[in-house]
């Protein structure tokens, strides 16, 4: 994946787990709305999306999928979603083609701007503030004493 900007805005995994979830339950409801092949593989696509984030890692996900795994899953599932209505004959009708077209679109800007990164290990930020934070107070306190103080000889 190319670098990114430093303006360009960068999704945290827990906002992407959730339109995750969003993603998987409109699929579903699509489904509902449909008749035929077209609500068979809403349905089912939808589960797949469902299943996904379930069973991804923390905060949301509870399963063994790790986050690049992750990231891998999320491209499989915009290539499945675009490619549905074209393998299962849904083409007749836009309306059917845009239920798959739209989702795979959003999720791929989705998965574009995602950070993917491993959460920092629990404690690490405290252990480093126990660490550095009192040679930094010292720090803070010398600049500001050191403007305070009187030069040697001055009354």
């Amino acid at each position: 994946m190319p670098r990114r900007g430093a303006r360009s805005v960068v999704v945290p995994f827990i906002a992407h787990q959730i339109l995750d979830y969003l993603f998987g339950l409109y699929l579903i409801q699509a489904g509902a709305k449909t008749h035929g092949r077209a609500a068979t593989v809403s349905y089912a696509a939808g589960a797949v999306m469902l299943l996904a984030a379930t069973l991804s890692g923390r905060p949301l996900g509870g399963g063994p999928i790790s986050r690049p795994l992750h990231r891998v899953v999320d491209m499989a599932m915009v290539v499945g979603l675009a490619v549905a209505p074209f393998l299962f004959g849904l083409t007749g009708h836009t309306a059917d083609a845009l239920r798959f077209e739209g989702p795979a679109v959003a999720l791929a800007a989705v998965v574009w701007v995602t950070n993917y990164a491993r959460p920092r290990p629990r404690g690490e930020t405290s252990r480093a503030i126990r660490q550095q934070g009192p040679r930094m107070a010292g720090q803070l306190l010398g600049r500001r004493m050191a403007g305070k103080r009187r030069p040697p000889g001055a009354s």
